[in-house]
């Protein structure tokens, strides 16, 4: 049966944070994997099965600071399942009281800087299902990248970028997210505005002669 590589782990995160995740260790039985990134999500949970037990993963490519609030999310899931031992929502009442909780030992400048901390007391108010929906918590996140890629938001329209292995032209912003054109499959999509990009550049039309 997979173990966490306590190691590992214990290098990803808040040295402050440490104390407290190995004790969360200790007394649950869950594997935390980190993750090659995923575009699609910064972790998730799985509960146990006959051959497997409780599992947690979260990308590699992720900060200390994004790595932790990623960690605490879904060991939140895993809490939740066990208080509750049957099926709830997955980012209801139940599973935000256990979020506050388990966040709560966390909650310090010995863990967080000053602004990290600032936006998670806002994001705590009212917990999203992930906290890439969060735009305000995700910016001041995304500081302390040690190599941050551009995100939709800050490339000029009609930009052209590359995200999931396709190439788009940047729309107009439509309420949260913005239209782009695929120049794959010429189809519209409607893409998150902190969406990590690759830049191409602005689109060149060319006069015919």
């Amino acid at each position: 049966m997979p173990t966490t590589d306590m190691e590992r782990l214990r290098k990803q995160l808040p040295a402050a944070a440490w104390p407290v995740v190995v004790n969360w260790m200790r007394r649950n039985p869950v594997q935390v994997r980190i993750s090659k990134p995923r575009s699609t999500k910064l972790g998730d949970y799985r509960s146990a099965t006959r051959s497997m037990p409780h599992r947690v993963s979260v990308n590699s490519d992720l900060n200390k600071y994004a790595f932790l609030v990623t960690l605490i999310h879904e060991f939140a899931h895993y809490t939740t399942y066990m208080r509750a031992q049957r099926w709830t929502a997955p980012h209801g009442s139940l599973w935000k009281n256990e979020y506050h909780r388990l966040m709560r030992p966390f909650m310090s400048r010995s863990v967080f800087p000053a602004d990290v901390l600032h936006a998670l007391d806002h994001h705590l108010h009212d917990a999203p299902s992930s906290t890439c929906t969060d735009h305000a918590l995700m910016r001041v996140l995304r500081k302390y990248d040690s190599d941050p890629r551009p995100m939709l938001e800050e490339l000029q329209e009609r930009s052209v970028f590359r995200f999931n292995d396709k190439i788009f032209v940047k729309g107009p912003r439509l309420r949260k997210r913005f239209k782009c054109h695929c120049l794959n499959d010429r189809r519209v999509y409607h893409i998150d505005p902190l969406a990590e990009v690759h830049v191409h550049g602005p689109l060149v039309v060319r006069k015919a002669s």
